[in-house]
C-alpha cells in the first residue's frame, strides 16, 4: 500500500481560524485517499503565502523527507497546484528535488501523470496562473498606494511624533501626537543649530520623553514628511518628487533642509562637545597654562562622583567643576541693566524690528531671483538637449540640481512670507525679554543644560580663563555690553540723538525669540 503526506494550505492565520478551506481540503483529500487506497501518514497544516518555499510547516516536513531520504512517503497530497506553490521557477525546482526522493506531487482536482512528457505544458498552465494573478494583485496594490501618496495620502505607521489615526468614514490618517512631536520638532531646532552631534541630540532628546531607536531617528529626520511632504519614488519613466501631505507639519520645510544641510555636511560644523548637567561649562573654558580648550570629567570618590574641569595630557591643570559653576553664577550676578537702559533697549529693538522687516523684503525679492534663474537654467538645459547640445543624462543631472534648489528656495521664500505676515505685540514681546535680562540668573539656574549653553555662548563671545584664584578673563559679547551698559558707547542716545538706529541695526538680537516665563512674584 502507498503512503501518503496530505499538505493543507491556507494564506493568513484568519483563514486559518475562521474560513472553511482547510477544514473543506482536508475531508476532500481523505476522501481521495480512501478510494485509491492510499495510507495516510502526516497531516501537515499551514497558514502562509506560496511565494516561496520558506514556510515553516513545509520546511519541517521536506526535512523529514531528507531525513528519512523518502523511503516512508510516496505521494505529497494537495487539492490544486496553487496550494503547492505560486511561483512556477520554484515550483519546477521541488518537483525535481521530490523526484530525486521517489516523491510525487498530486493535485487531485488538478491530476497530471508527470511521465507524460505532454503533461509538462499543462503543469505550466496550472503554476503560472497563480503566479500571474499574484502579480497582478501586487501591482494593482502598488498603483493604489502610489496614487494615495501622490493625493498627500500618509501610507504605513507613523513617525515618530506622529500617531495614525481614522476618521468616521473610515480613511486613515496621521495627526500630530504629542508630546513627542514637540521632542522632535525640539531635536530638528537643535540640529539645524549645528551645536552638538547628532547621537547627542538623540540622547537629549530621549531624556525628555521621546521613545524613538536610534536607527529610528536618524531614518525620521532625514524624512521630508515632518515639513509636510510626502517622498513618491522614481518608477519607470517618473521622476522621484515631492507631493504637499495632507498631513499638518511639524516643521517649516526652511528648517528640514536646514538640517538636512547640516546632515550632509554642507554647512560649516563648529565645536562639538557631548556635555552633563554637571560640567555645563565644557566647551567654554580656556587652559591659563597653555591656552588650550579643557575638558572634563568624573573621578569617583568613596560614595559619590567629583567632576572636575581639567586640560589634557601632558598639561595638569585641573579645578573643581563645583567652584568654577559657582564661580560662573557669581559672574552673572554682577550682571544687571543700568537704569534707564530697559527704555533704551526698547527703542533699539523697535528701530531693529523696522529694519529687519525691510531686510525681509529685500531677501524675499532676491530669492524670487533665484527661483527664476533655475527655471530659466532648466529650460536652457532643455534647449541643448533638443539641440543634441547635451546628452540625455546631464539634462537630468542640470535638472535635479535645479529642482532641489528651487525646493529649498521655495522653503525660503515661504518662511519670508510668513514671519512678514505675523502679527506680533512687539511690546509685551521687549518687556518680558527686559525683565529675563534682569533675571538672568534665576534664567540660568532653572534652565536646562541646552538653555545653559545657549546662555553662556550668547553673553560671553571669547571663551573663560579661569586661573588660581578663579577669576575670569574673559569679557562680554559686544551685544551684551551694550544692553548692559558696561561701556560707553551708548552715551550719545542720552543726549537724544537719531543715529542710534542704523549704528544698531546689525547688532541687537531678533526681537522674535520667545523669553523664557518665570513663576509670579520672582
Amino acid at each position: 500500500m502507498k503512503t501518503a503526506d496530505l499538505y493543507i494550505r491556507v494564506s493568513t492565520d484568519e483563514q486559518a481560524d475562521k474560513g472553511y478551506s482547510q477544514r473543506d481540503q482536508d475531508e476532500r483529500i481523505r476522501t481521495y485517499c480512501e478510494k485509491k487506497n492510499i495510507q495516510l501518514r502526516k497531516v501537515v497544516f499551514e497558514d502562509y503565502s506560496a511565494k516561496t518555499f520558506n514556510r515553516p510547516e513545509w520546511t519541517k516536513l521536506f526535512a523529514d523527507w531528507k531525513k528519512t531520504k523518502g523511503k516512508q512517503t510516496d505521494y505529497v497530497i494537495f487539492t490544486k497546484w496553487d496550494r503547492f506553490s505560486r511561483n512556477t521557477a520554484d515550483a519546477y525546482t521541488m518537483i525535481r528535488t521530490l523526484k530525486t526522493l521517489n516523491i510525487e506531487p498530486i493535485a487531485i482536482d488538478q491530476p497530471l501523470d508527470l511521465s507524460v512528457p505532454e503533461s509538462k505544458m499543462i503543469l505550466a498552465v496550472y503554476l503560472s496562473t497563480p503566479e500571474v494573478e499574484n502579480d497582478r494583485r501586487a501591482l494593482n496594490v502598488f498603483y493604489g498606494l502610489r496614487r494615495a501618496k501622490k493625493e498627500g495620502r500618509w501610507m504605513g505607521m507613523a513617525l515618530p511624533g506622529y500617531i495614525n489615526r481614522t476618521r468616521e468614514n473610515g480613511t486613515k490618517y496621521i495627526a500630530i501626537h504629542e508630546p513627542e512631536a514637540s521632542h522632535m520638532k525640539w531635536a530638528f531646532e537643535m540640529i539645524a543649530k549645528n551645536q552638538y552631534a547628532i547621537e547627542h541630540i538623540w540622547a537629549m532628546a530621549k531624556e525628555k520623553g521621546l521613545r524613538c531607536t536610534r536607527t529610528c531617528f536618524w531614518t525620521a529626520i532625514r524624512n521630508p514628511c515632518f515639513c509636510g511632504k510626502i517622498v513618491i519614488p522614481a518608477f519607470k519613466e517618473e521622476e522621484r518628487f515631492l507631493a504637499n501631505g495632507l498631513h499638518e507639519p511639524l516643521i517649516s520645510e526652511r528648517l528640514f533642509y536646514d538640517v538636512q544641510d547640516v546632515l550632509d555636511n554642507k554647512r560649516r560644523k563648529i565645536g562639538q562637545v557631548v556635555q552633563t548637567d554637571n560640567l555645563p561649562l565644557r566647551g567654554f573654558l580656556i587652559c591659563p597654562a597653555c591656552n588650550k580648550q579643557l575638558t572634563g570629567s568624573a573621578s569617583k570618590g568613596r560614595n559619590t562622583y567629583h567632576y572636575y574641569y581639567h586640560c589634557k595630557y601632558p598639561c595638569k591643570v585641573r579645578f573643581n567643576a563645583r567652584e568654577v559653576n559657582e564661580t560662573f553664577k557669581n559672574d552673572l550676578r554682577k550682571i544687571v541693566p543700568k537704569p534707564g537702559m530697559a527704555e533704551l533697549f526698547k527703542a533699539v529693538i523697535c528701530d531693529a524690528n523696522s529694519d529687519n522687516a525691510q531686510l525681509l523684503q529685500l531677501e524675499r525679492k532676491k530669492t524670487i531671483v533665484e527661483i527664476t534663474a533655475q527655471n530659466n537654467r532648466i529650460t536652457k538645459a532643455r534647449e541643448l538637449l533638443l539641440t543634441d547640445a547635451i546628452e540625455s543624462a546631464e539634462y537630468k543631472y542640470i535638472k535635479a540640481e535645479c529642482e532641489n534648489k528651487i525646493l529649498r528656495l521655495e522653503a525660503k521664500l515661504k518662511e519670508s512670507n510668513d514671519t512678514l505676515s505675523l502679527d506680533i505685540d512687539l511690546n509685551d514681546l521687549v518687556d518680558k525679554s527686559v525683565f529675563n535680562l534682569k533675571n538672568l540668573v534665576y534664567l540660568y539656574q532653572n534652565a536646562d543644560l541646552a538653555g545653559k549653553q545657549l546662555i553662556t555662548g550668547s553673553i560671553y563671545a571669547p571663551k573663560w580663563v579661569i586661573s588660581k584664584t578663579g577669576d575670569r578673563t574673559a569679557p562680554l559679547n559686544e551685544v551684551a555690553s551694550l544692553i548692559y551698559l558696561i561701556n560707553n558707547k551708548l552715551g550719545h542716545k542720552k543726549t537724544g540723538e537719531k543715529t542710534i538706529s542704523s549704528f544698531f541695526s546689525g547688532q541687537v538680537p531678533s526681537a522674535g525669540v520667545e523669553p523664557a516665563r518665570f513663576p509670579t512674584g520672582v
